[in-house]
């Protein structure tokens, strides 16, 4: 592998890009986070202050410079949202990855896509090396992430640059929503660990995502495609890592006979058993309640011209029915969600480097930075009054 150049990190002020920032500055990479306002490098230069930070466009126009116009390395980590607009998400990302290549110096794009290409629940692979290829995804965003990796990868070999698609599982740690999420379930007395948590987690640490994205620029590329998850562990071994950091009691295991019927009830989820019910029951809320129906209402959507969905969208806003939509759709939610109960992704997998014994990543820094975090988040927030009678009266939220 050549020596490199800059390395830029797009989506610099989320969860992953702000980690990345921190690793790749630790492992001597001259690393660059982009950001697209001064909140947003206030933001990263919180997360990572020795970093350079830039403020610019991802997208610009002909002829003009790019901000990142330096960088032989851009890993993509940005998402272009839709607004509320599918479709619209679909051209957004489009013009996202095409600025991105209209960097002048740019010679590798690293980009981010997610496991969730695989479907909501992952099942056994028949044949590894297929499923890698033509995966299946069951909802839109695995549609739309599926469109924009492999959009990004015909772009980038028509231009001569190199690329690697990263296949990211369940990131965990300090600050993340998937821990935070664990560790409510892990709270909640009622809770049981589908299989007992025999089950392949798809899942990893930020601090050893970070490492592994250090290790693949030192050593470069032997797939274009790869998965990024801790192969080795369960979710029994992620669950316990949070319990113990935390000194909360292990999670009970659930019956194996009681997981399998939670895995049934989204494994038999169709577009057509829902619809036929609907069909039934009439009610419009049966529609929106169904999550596979609802999924093709998101397809359906993704088709339809923009000047149709925004004036959808305005009546939305005018009359509540996307805080109901939401409600409704939770409501009906399998009770757990479908990560807890899938299978393995097919690899290959990138590399994870040895955990370090101190400093960022070591374990007792990992363990830390759940706790503080854990402690910040729970704590009640007190809120002053605003009542003249009890000018310094505070309240528990």
């Amino acid at each position: 592998m050549t020596a490199l150049g800059r390395i830029a990190i797009t989506g610099a002020t989320g969860q992953v890009g702000s980690r990345l920032l921190r690793h790749l500055h630790a492992g001597g990479l001259r690393v660059v986070g982009v950001v697209r306002n001064p909140l947003g490098a206030a933001l990263c230069h919180a997360a990572a202050p020795e970093c350079e930070i830039r403020i610019g466009s991802l997208t610009p126009h002909d002829g003009e410079a790019h901000v990142l116009d330096d960088c032989d390395v851009i890993i993509n980590c940005a998402l272009e949202s839709s607004g509320g607009l599918p479709r619209y998400a679909y051209t957004r990302n489009r013009q996202l990855v095409d600025g991105l290549l209209k960097a002048r110096s740019l010679k590798w794009l690293v980009h981010f896509s997610t496991v969730a290409v695989y479907g909501e629940l992952l099942g056994e692979w028949s044949d590894e090396d297929r499923s890698r290829r033509r995966p299946s995804p069951t909802s839109e965003y695995g549609r739309s992430k599926l469109y924009v990796e492999r959009y990004a990868g015909r772009r980038a070999r028509a231009r001569g640059i190199g690329y690697t698609a990263l296949r990211l599982g369940h990131v965990y740690g300090a600050g993340i929503a998937r821990s935070r999420e664990i560790v409510e379930l892990a709270r909640d007395p009622g809770f049981r660990l589908p299989f007992g948590g025999r089950l392949p987690s798809n899942a990893i640490h930020q601090d050893a995502l970070g490492a592994a994205v250090l290790s693949l620029l030192r050593e470069g590329p032997r797939h274009s495609i790869y998965g990024v998850a801790e192969p080795v562990r369960t979710w029994r071994d992620v669950f316990d890592w949070h319990t113990g950091c935390l000194g909360l009691p292990p999670v009970l295991p659930m019956a194996d006979d009681e997981s399998a019927t939670q895995r049934s009830a989204w494994a038999d989820r169709s577009v057509t058993r829902e619809a036929l019910v609907w069909l039934r029951q009439l009610p419009l809320k049966s529609l929106v309640r169904a999550p596979a129906t609802f999924d093709l209402a998101l397809r359906v959507l993704a088709n339809t011209p923009d000047s149709i969905t925004r004036r959808v969208s305005g009546l939305n806003r005018r009359t509540g029915a996307g805080a109901y939509i939401d409600r409704a759709a939770q409501a009906e939610a399998s009770p757990l969600p479908a990560v807890y109960l899938s299978a393995g992704m097919p690899g290959p997998f990138l590399g994870l480097p040895s955990i370090p014994t101190t400093g960022l990543g070591s374990e007792p820094e990992r363990a830390r930075e759940l706790q503080e975090w854990y402690d910040l988040w729970r704590a009640p927030r007190v809120r002053a009054a605003t009542t003249m009678r009890s000018p310094m009266r505070a309240r528990w939220m």
